[in-house]
């Protein structure tokens, strides 16, 4: 059996089933400790490999299989908003888990194997976690990015889990890796790193609880209204009165002093300047009884030609020439925007979705402003971007509005796993979040990750909670990547360190102390 497991079909054998054991992890499952143990005997497997050709491969299909099942949800995308048929839909993400997510992590590995050479320690602790971290970073950024499933985003329980504070959700892979490589070669006997992984995970533990930002004395009236609009309906700007009927009935007999009322991402599917009357009329409503709108919708720029995903606050004045609006500043590639479009649209319906034409916010924008409060705003995409997100929190932002449209995921595991991408956001900055979507999940998310409320999800219906406003900075807010900056230059020092140094003496005599 050992023979077989070692044998070149066994490996790649096990690399696909423990790929398919890290994505256990996340939705809909979540069982946390799977992103652990599938990491461990990878590199169990990685610790017997001679060659580079055989550690890219086999990173290959660990990582692949990992996407691939993660992500399984794209197929009723395809299949249902671009009219590809099951088999196709199914190679495109077998394609783009192959050489989007899983080449540049097996590349970055292999550079890694090559500069350890044969000291197992120096590469499984120090150098292979540099590399898994810089392959976090290639997905994320090259091509626009696409950071769905990054470890961290496993650890929304779970004691690592009070790390996202301290170092955001890439400083947890990081410590994820760490870990898998302390437990890894603890199993090969190299008992001194045990302690290693121990004092991360009961750091965490003991972390449970603490407080980096301070809550508010004073509770804000909260209505998350999720209209379960059929996409289809969403997209034609002539069913907009059909569309605001729904949204104003559920609002309504809510609209009171100083209360807040949210609607999803595009709610009201017309551009802000070419209604002006339409939304000076509900902002006059709001603002006549203290109250406010924070409402998806479309804007434009007409000098430039643009059109923009936004999102605008109505009721703080008067009028709305002073309204705050806020463009989305992260767009879905195949989906609010066509790479070479000239070039695509042509070859078949995949490329022809509707409102694919949108054009990227400034990143520099400023908090959406409700009476004395300010939020930082997050619409649908946006929220897999930590970096994205914290560059527009403060010490005097009070909380996260997330607005989404997630109809597009459909019946599938998906509208999950973005939930638990947006808690990891309110853990990171310890501020709450509002989330309102079109269809589910609406939540209420409290600074420490905790879903408080939500709606049931292909509801028409409305989330009524009590807010309580944040206020402050967490140390990834203040610092952003400086504490995984921290934990690469540690573990650059010490793989180094391990390169140059010989096999250390009490290491052999604790070794064969513990397991002669």
């Amino acid at each position: 059996m050992l023979r077989l497991a070692k044998s070149k079909s066994g490996l790649t054998i096990g690399a696909m089933l423990l790929g398919a054991v890290a994505s256990f992890s996340i939705a809909p499952l979540e069982i946390w400790p799977c992103i652990i143990i599938a990491y461990v005997f990878f590199m169990m497997q990685l610790s017997c490999l001679k060659t580079k050709k055989d550690v890219f491969f086999l990173s290959l299909v660990f990582f692949a299989s990992n996407s691939y099942l993660s992500l399984t949800w794209l197929n009723f995308v395809m299949e249902g908003f671009g009219e590809l048929p099951a088999f196709l839909s199914n190679l495109v993400i077998v394609l783009f888990s192959i050489f989007y997510i899983a080449l540049p992590y097996a590349t970055l590995n292999v550079i890694a194997f090559k500069i350890a050479g044969k000291k197992t320690e120096a590469y499984l602790c120090f150098f292979l976690p540099l590399a898994l971290i810089g392959g976090d970073f290639y997905v994320s950024y090259v091509l626009t990015g696409f950071p769905w499933i990054l470890p961290g985003y496993s650890c929304v329980e779970g004691p690592l889990k009070n790390y996202a504070p301290l170092v955001g959700v890439r400083g947890i892979s990081a410590l994820i890796y760490v870990i898998s490589g302390a437990i890894t070669l603890t199993a090969l006997r190299k008992f001194l790193y045990l302690p290693l992984a121990a004092a991360i995970l009961f750091i965490g533990l003991f972390a449970e609880g603490i407080s980096y930002t301070k809550d508010l004395d004073k509770k804000i009236d909260v209505l998350m209204v999720q209209g379960n609009i059929e996409q289809q309906v969403r997209s034609q700007s002539k069913s907009t009165i059909e569309i605001f009927s729904i949204y104003w009935n559920e609002t309504k007999d809510k609209i009171k002093q100083d209360a807040l009322i949210i609607w999803p991402e595009s709610a009201l599917p017309i551009p802000f300047e070419y209604q002006k009357e339409f939304f000076s009329n509900i902002n006059e409503a709001f603002n006549d009884k203290g109250a406010n709108l924070i409402t998806g919708l479309f804007s434009l720029n007409t000098d430039e030609h643009k059109i923009y995903n936004s999102l605008v606050s109505l009721g703080n004045d008067k009028t709305i020439d002073e309204s705050t609006i806020y463009h989305k500043r992260a767009l879905v590639p195949f989906g609010e925007i066509v790479p070479f479009a000239d070039l695509l649209r042509p070859l078949g319906s995949i490329f022809v979705i509707p409102n694919s034409s949108f054009n990227y916010g400034e990143k520099e924008q400023s908090p959406i402003k409700v009476h004395d409060m300010q939020f930082t705003p997050a619409i649908c995409y946006e929220a897999i971007f930590p970096e994205l997100i914290a560059s527009m929190d403060n010490d005097k932002t009070n909380g996260i509005v997330m607005i989404s449209n997630d109809s597009w995921f459909g019946p599938t595991k998906a509208p999950v796993q973005h939930l638990n991408i947006a808690r990891m956001r309110a853990l990171e900055l310890q501020k709450p979040m509002l989330r309102d979507t079109n269809s589910g999940i609406t939540a209420y998310i409290d600074k420490f990750g905790v879903v408080q409320k939500t709606l049931p999800s292909d509801v028409e219906g409305a989330l009524e909670v009590t807010f309580t406003p944040a206020q402050g900075q967490s140390p990834y807010s203040r610092f952003g990547n400086t504490g995984l900056l921290v934990i690469a230059v540690l573990l650059l020092g010490a793989g180094i360190y391990r390169l140059y140094k010989k096999d250390d003496e009490l290491d052999e005599k604790v070794t064969s102390l513990v397991r002669p």
